[in-house]
């Protein structure tokens, strides 16, 4: 453990406990007394009011009224912190500063908790929709992509657009966004003069670059095309509990022998491939529009066999 990030424990411990003493802190940092001394010096120097109490039972404290001031986090509050925590490492994987962070909240909810056993309330097996092999892969992109959006540095990416086309851009990124089980990075293209939306799987190398941007304003609402109908869709029975993965209880119809389910949308480009996943499962009964756009398109795939 760094200097910096003993001092910071220290003063987390003297925080929520009456008194520390010297061999607890050599013990637990694993350091000698004397390192102990200088330390409890050092936080003196940077003005914290620190008590020393002489004896067997002897050790450092701080004054109680800095202890009010300071001491602002409820149980719960920590709590949720942890469970903060728990998701970014759960969709990013582990950072050497999430480590040092968890492990100063953690040496706080230690004494409302004195076995230091903290309940994991959030788990993630698998956070997206991708295989295990392509999940480890996205998340070192995402550790790089992230780097370049704390220091605003520009990316050149290699990348592969859903019509199989190899390009290279050069962009600055802006916002890292989870839609619909995929990771995507929001970024102004240098190339395309725009903001766009590129999909973190189909960038096949990245290098983060020396120089940085300049942040301007921008906006991430995705543009909503305006020629909105009602999509009405018949289901088969046994797909109910799959629907409920996409719609509400008001958009569902429990009929006798199917599920019908009506939503007020935009033909989007992405609703031929969601239906295409129920197979021989799903009818398009409105728009006419639609319907036969699916009929196009399961023909198609006759065709492929």
């Amino acid at each position: 453990m760094k200097k910096i990030e003993r001092i910071l424990a220290i003063i987390v411990l003297l925080l929520e406990n009456e008194i520390v003493s010297t061999a607890q802190l050599a013990q637990r940092f694993e350091v000698t007394k004397r390192t102990i001394f200088r330390d409890i010096e050092t936080i003196e120097l940077a003005g914290f009011p620190i008590v020393s109490h002489p004896g067997r039972h002897g050790g450092f404290s701080l004054v109680d009224s800095f202890k009010l001031r300071t001491y602002t986090y409820s149980g719960e509050e920590k709590q949720d912190i942890l469970n903060a925590l728990n998701v970014q490492e759960g969709l990013f994987g582990i950072s050497d500063q999430q480590n040092t962070i968890k492990e100063k909240i953690t040496l706080i909810q230690e004494k409302a908790n004195q076995k230091g056993q903290f309940k994991r309330q959030f788990s993630f097996e698998s956070p997206t929709m991708h295989r295990p092999e392509i999940e480890i892969e996205t998340k070192r992109k995402i550790n790089d992509i992230n780097l370049a959006l704390k220091k605003n540095k520009k990316l050149i990416i290699d990348y592969v657009d859903n019509k199989g086309d190899h390009t290279q851009r050069t962009i600055h990124p802006y916002e890292l966004m989870l839609m619909n089980g995929s990771w995507y990075i929001y970024s102004y293209c240098e190339d395309r003069e725009a903001f766009r939306y590129f999909k973190v799987t189909r960038i096949r190398h990245l290098m983060i670059q020396k120089i940085t941007f300049e942040p301007v304003e921008y906006s991430n609402k995705r543009l909503v095309e305006t020629n909105e109908e009602i999509i009405q869709l018949r289901f088969k029975k046994e797909d109910l509990g799959k629907l409920y993965d996409y719609y509400t209880e008001d958009e569902i119809e429990v009929r006798a022998d199917s599920v019908d389910v009506r939503i007020y949308a935009n033909q989007q480009k992405t609703i031929l491939p969601y239906l295409l996943m129920f197979g021989n499962g799903v009818k398009v009964i409105a728009p006419e529009v639609l319907k036969e756009q699916h009929r196009s398109e399961i023909s198609r795939l006759n065709e492929t066999y």
